[in-house]
């Protein structure tokens, strides 16, 4: 009779504390309106089960496209710092935890006149900011005001008084906006969207930290060794005021490449060349620099396997826009606009890299990592100075994500993406067809702005 009531009771227990809808899988509590497949499905998970109970849902949903609330976010931060909070059957849950936010100092009397409204972005970031170091101990925060006001384009309509919270908020990679390079600091979040920026706030292990590109060579030094080596530049005539004046052996006199289609193409070349120049010097590797006047175009290559012909980073910056022949030779009509960048990519490793990682022939290829860090970073470096540094980001990211599913699934396999990445705002004319194409090659148009 006593182990038949016990029974009873845990039945009543379960039913009580996951009300209809709410799914218990594999002892984690999951809602039903969060698809597996949804973007933030992992950070909702995290907030549904954390400890503190940050985010439980509401009659087995999790209500991820409604926004969040000022008070709901004072309570989140209020159970983050662990202070536990009893809610007399008489009052209102948000006034309770309002009133611990301010008595914490994570808000301030008098800060909001309406604690139910949707809260900002940008006072997000300044109950953050506040309530850190009780939850994770970080205070103190450095940043570089100019440096975050070069990367955010609508740095200027963050509200003044907002601004040293938002700039420490997106130095530590917790709520650091778009890859379009907005912030948006007077746009309210949906629950999905909190629930990604509590996960950062609470594990700074998975937070995406911006890192500026190395610094590399002054311009004096650039143009230093190219001097030195003016032997292995043939295509180089002269570099006068940052601009690479070319040659080949047709046309030997000093030619500018044409800037009427790119405005910017010669502080591209410049850039994109000094820093060719710098990582292979630095990491024992070739640069080259090849003119081709009938077509009109630079081509830019670094060259990690030792050939002279074929770069492994090979860029091609075009003074009249082409389209690809590839594209117009196996999907006529799925290129729009004419490209004026072209990357041929081979390999971002060296055989050693593959070696050191045990690599055989038959194995599991998924288990290889085929992109070796220091490769890809010059890569990046390199898509930043073309497109700006979140459209670069983003199209380097592509640009990986399609040499490793080669590299996995077989050089033998047919790929292709025509049309607008969403987060570099270019097209992008890719296609591959084993034989006739032996390297990934991307085309793309440029942004109207680099952001």
């Amino acid at each position: 009779m006593k182990k038949s009531l016990a029974i009873l009771l845990t039945i009543l227990v379960v039913l009580v504390s996951f009300p209809s809808g709410m799914i218990l899988s594999h002892g984690l509590v999951t809602f039903k309106d969060v698809p597996k497949d949804a973007w933030y499905y992992e950070h909702v998970q995290y907030v549904g089960n954390h400890p503190n109970e940050l985010m439980v849902g509401y009659a087995g949903n999790f209500g991820p496209l409604d926004n969040l609330t000022v008070e709901q976010f004072i309570k989140i931060t209020v159970a983050a710092a662990g202070r536990g909070v009893i809610v007399p059957p008489d009052k209102y849950w948000g006034d309770v935890y309002v009133s611990k936010g301010i008595e914490l100092g994570f808000v301030l009397p008098g800060e909001f006149n309406d604690y139910r409204r949707a809260i900002t972005r940008a006072e997000m970031s300044r109950i953050i900011i506040r309530s850190l170091p009780m939850i994770t101990g970080e205070k103190d925060i450095t940043y570089n005001e100019n440096d975050i006001r070069s990367r955010i384009v609508d740095y200027d309509s963050i509200p003044v008084n907002l601004r040293d919270y938002v700039c420490k908020a997106y130095q530590l990679g917790i709520l650091v906006g778009g890859a379009d390079g907005y912030f948006r600091p007077n746009d309210s979040l949906t629950r999905a969207s909190a629930a990604a920026v509590i996960h950062n706030m609470l594990e700074p292990g998975i937070r995406t930290v911006y890192t500026p590109p190395e610094e590399i060579w002054s311009d004096a030094e650039f143009e230093a060794y190219i001097r030195e080596n003016a032997e292995d530049f043939y295509c180089i005539a002269k570099i006068e005021n940052r601009k690479i004046y070319l040659r080949n052996a047709i046309n030997t006199a000093p030619t500018l490449l044409s800037d009427k289609n790119n405005p910017i193409i010669h502080e591209l070349l410049y850039e994109c060349a000094k820093t060719m120049a710098y990582y292979a010097n630095k990491n024992g590797n070739a640069f080259s620099l090849l003119y081709n006047n009938y077509g009109e175009y630079a081509r830019l290559g670094y060259h990690i396997v030792s050939d002279i012909y074929d770069a492994d980073i090979d860029l091609f910056i075009y003074a009249e826009p082409q389209m690809s022949y590839i594209a117009k030779k196996y999907a006529p009509g799925e290129q729009k606009y004419p490209s004026y960048y072209r990357w041929d990519i081979g390999v971002l490793y060296e055989d050693q890299y593959i070696t050191d990682q045990g690599f055989y022939h038959g194995m599991d290829r998924s288990k290889i990592n085929w992109v070796q860090e220091k490769y890809k970073n010059v890569l990046l470096h390199l898509c930043q100075i073309v497109y700006g540094p979140a459209q670069g980001k983003a199209f380097c990211d592509f640009v990986v994500e399609k040499i490793t599913k080669v590299a996995v699934e077989g050089s033998k396999i047919t790929d292709k993406y025509f049309g607008v990445l969403p987060n570099a705002n270019i097209e992008i004319a890719y296609y591959r067809s084993y034989p006739d194409v032996m390297r990934e090659s991307f085309w793309t148009d440029k942004p109207e702005v680099r952001k």
